[in-house]
Order: structure tokens, then sequence, then C-alpha cells
């Protein structure tokens, strides 16, 4: 039996992370040299933000690298990530969640920061949709349905951010100070989501105050409750790369141990 892979939520922030040297990426390096290695990963990106639940898959070997952000300097362009496919798996995954399957490649919330955990792009990487139409609950029962996939090697990973208000955003400083708003959602959340409590992650919107203004689109926000549905009873939570970019995006993550 391989060993239970461990599932993540990981701050993704702005594609230039690609080409910076900074902590948030010195955090993720230093990650990869703890990460096991899994037969293949399933991430759920907040850029595949959709009306269906569908499962990528691939004609060919490898997936395309999809360059979904606009106007950055070249070298971001002369980047790629091309991990195998694996469409046996893809297929698996369709009919555990009832879900199409789709032709797409890795769009930047998936390869991002596989780019740090797991340069080589030796393992197979498949992408699952958020439906933009399910509750958040919804979410969740996604997740727990997803579980048994981190029995077989398979890693979990949800890519987004805690805190994503890009009209906030201070574009010109990496490093300014965090704001005070984007600060309470990030300590809501990390203490929810290290206790596992669920609940008040599906019902923040109505108990953190700040959270409207952190998310005006919750597409950021969601995969954090796939994650929140992988978690299993016996085991904890830790918070990882509590970071803040540009003084209001929260590169905070979580990984099961």
């Amino acid at each position: 039996m391989p060993p239970i892979m461990p599932s993540l939520f990981l701050g993704h922030g702005s594609p230039m992370n690609l080409i910076l040297e900074n902590s948030y990426t010195e955090a993720l390096e230093a990650l990869s040299r703890e990460l096991p290695t899994p037969k293949a990963i399933l991430v759920i990106s907040a850029h595949w933000y959709t009306n269906q639940t569908s499962v990528s898959i691939s004609s060919g070997i490898a997936y395309e690298t999809l360059y979904d952000f606009y106007g950055f300097p070249p070298a971001l362009y002369e980047l790629s990530y091309k991990s195998p496919s694996n469409n046996t798996l893809s297929k698996r995954i369709a009919t555990l969640l009832d879900a199409p399957l789709v032709e797409r490649g890795l769009d930047h919330g998936a390869w991002m920061p596989l780019f740090y955990l797991f340069p080589k792009a030796s393992i197979p990487v498949i992408q699952l949709s958020i439906n933009k139409n399910l509750p958040l609950s919804l979410h969740v029962k996604m997740g727990e349905q997803l579980q048994v996939l981190r029995e077989e090697g398979i890693m979990i990973i949800g890519s987004g951010n805690l805190t994503h208000n890009l009209g906030l955003v201070d574009f010109y400083n990496i490093n300014a100070p965090a704001v005070e708003w984007a600060k309470n959602v990030d300590s809501f959340i990390d203490k929810a989501f290290t206790c596992k409590d669920i609940d008040s992650l599906i019902r923040i919107e109505s108990l953190c105050p700040d959270f409207k203004t952190a998310h005006p689109s919750i597409d950021h926000y969601l995969p954090l409750l796939y994650i929140a549905g992988t978690l299993k009873e016996n085991e904890c939570v830790q918070s990882i790369v509590p970071i803040f970019q540009n003084s209001s995006l929260s590169m905070r993550g979580f990984i099961t141990k």
C-alpha cells in the first residue's frame, strides 16, 4: 500500500512569483524538500471556475501550459510545466464525482506552485474545476468524496488565496505591510482551519465581517473547502507560509500531518 498522501492548500498570488525570489518562493522551495513523492497530483485551482464540475484530460502525453495572464514580462511566457497526463486516473476521478472529462491544459494556479514544489514536472497532474453554482457546503462534500485518493498515493492540492481583492492590492510594493481587514480574514480562516471547524468555514460570509472585502468573488476561497473535505478525523493540520504580499494578499497555506 502506498503511504497516505498529505493534502494541501496553497496561496499562489501573482504570476510574478515565477520569476522572483522572495520569502514566498523560498518557503515553497523549503516545503518541496519535505513533501513525499506522490503517484499523481490532483489540483483544484481558483482559475478553473466554471458552471460545472469537470476533470481535465489530455490528448497528448503532457499537459499544455496555459498562460492565463496578460501584460507580464516576456520571461514568464518562456517558462513551462509539462507534466505528464494520466487519463486512466482522470477517468477514475470523473467516475468518482460523476463529472465530465474536459480537454484542458494546466492554468497558472496549478502549475505555478508546482513549479517550485515538483520542479522536474515528472508527476502526472490532473485538474478539477470549481462549479461556481454550488453552495459552500457541497464543495466540502466533494472534497470528502476525493479523500479516498489520498490512500492511493495521490496528493490533493487546493490553490487560491485566503484573501484576494485585486482592487485593493498594492501592486508597487510586494513587501507593503498587511492591511487590517486582510489580517482579520487570514486570522479567522487560520483558526478555523487548523481547528478543523468546517462549519465556520462554510458560514464564513456571516461570521467574518471582512470576508466580502477580502473576496468580492469567492473563486480563490473555494479551493480551501475541497481540502477541508479531504481531512481525516485523526490527523492534524499545520499552517504554512504565513506571509502577506502586496499589502492584502495572504499567501498562507495548510498541510495535513
